[in-house]
């Protein structure tokens, strides 16, 4: 006859303890993981907008407009709002209808706060691979009575003379002291060639990512980005390429200037303010990396160590090239 033996309240504790041990042991590898599957996820969606910019600088033989300003004394008796590089690529990311009902001819074509047609058109329009999967900021902003989408990535417009870098296509812009910059490929009131871009299209940046939160001084977390306050629509209401551009006070929203170091998550720098700041950073939540997208589609996770002069090189189209210091 056997006598069936059940565990002790010890030996269940000590088996409890090991699970316990275990699960904390695999938690960091299991969130390692995740995060490098939304990095990858990231980079994907910038391959996107890299083929989309592609195919359309093949088209039309240069790159879009960076940010568009405009003027039209028939219709307004000062400066108007154009549509950002965003609209330009619609056509090419299969948002062909989208992109030909647009307006582009009428009053602020790009503040939907101004432009009723093209506010009902964009409401709530929001594709996955505009954001960052790994971005816990909002993916919409509200425009008058419309949820218009403000994606995780903004174009380069060039870089900041700041700190000795040999630029001259430079203007005071936009709040709290920022400088805009026309030495890139994404540029405010003119369009890039290819054949401009002498750096070469793999040493020359397109988009990064502002896919994650400032914050103040006192810990208070703000989000710094191109398109934050107006959304993907936006370009800008000034006229002029820098250094003649018409306005400093007037932004040109989805382009940054390249001024700070990789994930410089401080708001309380010069050029740095909500979606107006000419100098937001470029930054994301992925640890360590902010991931790049350069004019030959190639997309790289750039160490946020890199050194401001070698980022600032490789966000000017002509200035000699950067090599080194980005990761494959």
């Amino acid at each position: 006859m056997s006598i069936r033996r059940g565990s002790t309240l010890i030996e269940l504790m000590v088996s409890v303890s090991i699970l316990g041990v275990l699960s904390s042991l695999l938690m960091p590898s299991i969130q390692s993981a995740r995060e490098s599957a939304r990095a990858n996820a990231c980079r994907s969606n910038l391959r996107q907008t890299g083929i989309a910019l592609q195919l359309y600088a093949a088209t039309h033989r240069h790159l879009p407009m960076g940010a568009e300003g405009r003027y039209d004394r028939r219709l307004f008796p000062g400066t108007m709002y154009g549509v950002s590089w965003w609209a330009d690529t619609l056509p090419f990311l299969e948002e062909g209808d989208l992109a030909s009902r647009l307006d582009r001819k009428g009053l602020h074509t790009g503040w939907v706060f101004l432009n009723e047609q093209n506010g009902t058109l964009i409401d709530g329009f929001a594709p996955n691979y505009w954001f960052c999967p790994s971005s816990t900021v909002d993916r919409f902003v509200k425009v008058a009575e419309y949820r218009v989408a403000a994606p995780s990535y903004s174009g380069i417009s060039g870089a900041t003379n700041h700190d000795g870098f040999p630029e001259t296509r430079v203007n005071r812009c936009c709040r709290s002291e920022g400088q805009i910059s026309a030495g890139g490929v994404l540029v405010p009131n003119t369009v890039i060639r290819l054949e401009q871009i002498v750096d070469g299209l793999s040493n020359t940046l397109m988009v990064g990512e502002q896919s994650d939160f400032a914050y103040t001084d006192s810990g208070q977390p703000i989000r710094a980005a191109a398109s934050f306050l107006t959304g993907w629509l936006a370009g800008t209401n000034a006229l002029g390429v820098p250094p003649h551009y018409s306005d400093w006070l007037s932004p040109s929203h989805n382009l940054t200037t390249v001024r700070y170091p990789l994930n410089e998550h401080r708001f309380d720098l010069p050029g740095v303010y909500l979606g107006v700041g000419a100098n937001n950073p470029v930054l994301s939540p992925h640890p360590g990396i902010v991931n790049l997208l350069y004019c030959d589609g190639s997309v790289r996770a750039a160490n946020e160590e890199l050194e401001v002069p070698i980022l600032k090189s490789f966000a000017t189209r002509d200035d000699g090239g950067a090599m080194g210091g980005v990761n494959d």
